[in-house]
């Protein structure tokens, strides 16, 4: 028996979402801010979810008026590692949270560098 055109083209359509809108399978690696900042190159580009203490606390605006956060999360034993966020969060210094986000040795926009940074795509 073969599967019909519709079930052919529904199959099609949620792997082309999956794969093209960026939905990730992969959890992100449970871990801290100390095995990052030693074993960089093998978290580069990865998900992760990391819990410290936030410090350092900024908040920006570019000239198109998009905002976003920026903070050092320091974790347990001392270590420290940039994080950023899309918009103004709710945050303060030396609140701990739990950071999810992809880690990024080097990040480039159009006129800058960024090292060891943390893109959060959430921040409890």
């Amino acid at each position: 028996m073969r599967p019909s055109t519709s079930k052919v083209l529904f199959g099609t359509l949620l792997v082309s979402i999956i794969v093209l809108g960026g939905i990730s399978l992969c959890p992100a690696a449970e871990t801290t801010v100390e095995e990052i900042t030693t074993s960089s190159d093998s978290y580069d580009g990865r998900k992760v979810s990391v819990t410290g203490t936030v410090s350092n606390l900024k908040f920006e605006t570019l000239e198109v008026g998009k905002t976003y956060t920026i903070f050092i999360l320091t974790g347990k034993s001392g270590g420290r590692i940039k994080v950023s966020a899309s918009g103004t969060l709710k945050l303060n210094p030396g609140q701990e949270v739990r950071v999810k986000g992809i880690y990024r040795k080097v990040r480039t926009t159009a006129h800058r560098y960024y090292f060891n940074e943390i893109e959060a795509s959430k921040v409890k």
